[in-house]
């Protein structure tokens, strides 16, 4: 069966629940990664808004493609998740199910919910315990969940079923815009018209 994958979704939020800050090291080697890059200090909102949209990813993926793909849903709790990190750039690269929750749901829509309600029940646990050291508003840490969920559904649909994307703008920014050379992108709220 071969090594579980370095990092467990249930240890993380068990350790953020309790008042610990288990992502701090994820934070500062994706910001050392990007002043590499960029060649200049990242701001620390940037390291924290990537490694939740990473971490909401992880969760997001298998349930997404899951509902689009087939009649059945994987159980994506913290206990069923682990993942593991590109050595350079720290961004996921590989994750692993497990659980026994496996469920069959057979009507699309009805499919659809539950996987939003299973992702969105490991979602929250994460974001409401996430703290990063840096100001989050609920509009940021919330819609980054929302828009996580969309960008991965989104991502499945197009891929998959090769429908047109459906995406429209974010809630949530990951401000790369903060690092020289980088600008806003396309969906980013910030190019709203006010």
């Amino acid at each position: 069966m071969g090594s579980p994958l370095p990092y467990s979704c249930e240890q993380i939020i068990t350790e953020q629940e309790a008042g610990a800050d288990p992502t701090a090291w994820w934070r500062e080697s994706v910001g050392k990664a990007q002043e590499r890059r960029y060649r200049h200090a990242a701001p620390p909102q940037v390291g924290a808004a990537f490694v939740m949209g990473w971490y909401l990813q992880v969760v997001a993926t298998p349930l997404a493609f899951a509902a689009v793909l087939r009649d059945w849903l994987p159980d994506a709790s913290p206990a069923a998740l682990r993942f593991d990190l590109d050595d350079a750039e720290f961004y996921p690269v590989a994750e692993s199910l497990g659980g026994e929750h496996i469920r069959r749901a057979t009507h699309p829509q009805l499919r659809m919910a539950q996987a939003r309600k299973a992702y969105e029940e490991h979602a929250f646990r994460f974001a409401e315990s996430y703290e990063p050291g840096v100001k989050m508003g609920s509009k940021q840490r919330y819609g980054l969940v929302r828009d996580t969920w969309a960008a991965m559904l989104n991502s499945a649909r197009t891929s998959v079923l090769q429908e047109p994307s459906r995406l429209g703008m974010r809630e949530s920014c990951c401000f790369i815009f903060a690092l020289p050379g980088a600008h806003t992108c396309a969906r980013c709220p910030r190019n709203r018209v006010r």
